[in-house]
């Protein structure tokens, strides 16, 4: 069986072409609160694909990004009293120690927003000189989305879905002066000097929009087109629609051949976020649980399904990695090869880490039955751990 994966854009689950070198972009953190569960799912879904190509000998370039130029920065460090600047490195530096701790693969660069100003003025003028693009009373600069045909494609959401998500996700579809209520922001002037989030650029003062952000690092870091393209399902409308769509009009192919995205965790019945006050910190549970047990309790959810994070998810990870370590340390257990079968056949069908996490339940139950006992067997399970990052010690 070959590695069969859903794409958001067709919406079946295809076999993706993929050549020696595997090009995967990520949308990243807005560093303003602390990596909690819900990022950790996502990027740990990331990670179990790039150690499953990798162990198929192909050389993965995963660019996972920190999106340190957004708004929400801007309001919690107006909250906190602090500059931007401040709270935006100290939350990336927290979140790449949880991901290390965790044990994800470091990425082949985790570029800064903050980095590739001057690549995103330059991006939008791009597009204004084509046309695709218009500024308004005051400098901000717009995309026109009926310049794209195709716009609406990717997410294949209804027209008012799409305002919607727009409205909830940091947009404006109801602002005056607009040619469409689906245009979005390009480029913010920034007047005030008061404002300190604004760069000098031809455009005049001020600082990119979100979604321009990833386009121009994505095409400056690795080879359009990407061969995966993902983050969470919230980003599908309007981030990476848009993201494409800007692609596109800057004479750039398609931005991605696969689109792959993670579903939400909830916790007390809601999408974990800062807002409802939900979050689940990754940094709290590494002080009471090993990266082994977290990874093996993320396990039990399929990605594209997401679902309620419960603490039974970390005790039934406990007891398993407890009865693995036994099986480990005594290098005996029942012969591995049919066990290792079902769960490469899981990964490889739709990254079914559930399956994957039962298959580890059910060898657990062979060993303490004492079945087909067979030497070395511990050593074997240690290696199929390690085909996705888990090490129990």
């Amino acid at each position: 069986m070959s590695l069969q994966l859903y794409n958001t854009a067709s919406r079946r689950i295809e076999t993706p072409e993929l050549g020696k070198l595997v090009q995967l972009y990520v949308c990243g953190i807005t560093p303003y609160e602390s990596a909690h569960m819900g990022h950790v799912f996502t990027f740990l879904t990331y990670d179990i694909l790039q150690r499953y190509l990798e162990s198929e000998g192909r050389e993965v370039r995963l660019v996972r990004n920190i999106t340190d130029v957004d708004e929400p920065i801007y309001v919690r460090a107006k909250e906190l009293g602090i500059a931007y600047t401040e709270l935006a490195a100290s939350e990336t530096e927290l979140f790449q120690t949880v991901m290390r701790q965790l044990n994800l693969r470091t990425p082949f660069a985790e570029p800064l927003a903050s980095h590739y100003i001057e690549e995103m003025s330059g991006a939008v003028q791009s597009l204004l000189e084509a046309n695709v693009a218009y500024k308004l009373d005051g400098g901000d600069v717009y995309f026109d989305t009926a310049s794209d045909p195709t716009f609406g494609e990717l997410s294949n959401f209804s027209e008012p879905l799409r305002l919607k998500f727009m409205a909830d996700r940091g947009g404006d579809p109801g602002r005056p002066g607009k040619h469409q209520p689906q245009d979005f922001l390009l480029w913010k002037a920034v007047a005030s000097p008061a404002d300190p989030a604004a760069w000098i650029t031809p455009l005049g003062r001020g600082r990119p929009g979100w979604h321009i952000e990833c386009t121009v690092m994505s095409s400056q870091l690795l080879q359009l087109p990407l061969d995966f393209h993902g983050g969470g399902m919230d980003l599908i409308f309007p981030h990476h629609e848009c993201e494409n769509a800007q692609s596109l009009a800057l004479g750039q192919k398609p931005l991605a051949k696969h689109w792959l995205h993670v579903a939400p965790l909830g916790y007390h019945g809601e999408k974990m976020s800062k807002s409802l006050g939900n979050l689940v910190f990754a940094k709290d549970l590494l002080e009471h649980y090993s990266a082994g047990v977290i990874r093996l309790a993320m396990l039990q959810y399929h990605y594209r399904t997401g679902g309620e994070w419960h603490n039974d998810s970390l005790l039934r990870a406990e007891e398993l990695a407890t009865q693995l370590q036994d099986c480990m340390a005594a290098d005996c257990g029942p012969a591995p090869e049919p066990f290792r079968e079902r769960f490469l056949c899981a990964l490889e069908n739709d990254l079914d880490t559930p399956e994957m996490f039962a298959t580890l339940c059910d060898y657990a139950k062979a060993a303490s039955q004492g079945k087909q006992q067979q030497a070395g067997a511990g050593d074997q399970l240690s290696k199929l751990l390690a085909l996705i990052g888990i090490e129990l010690l």
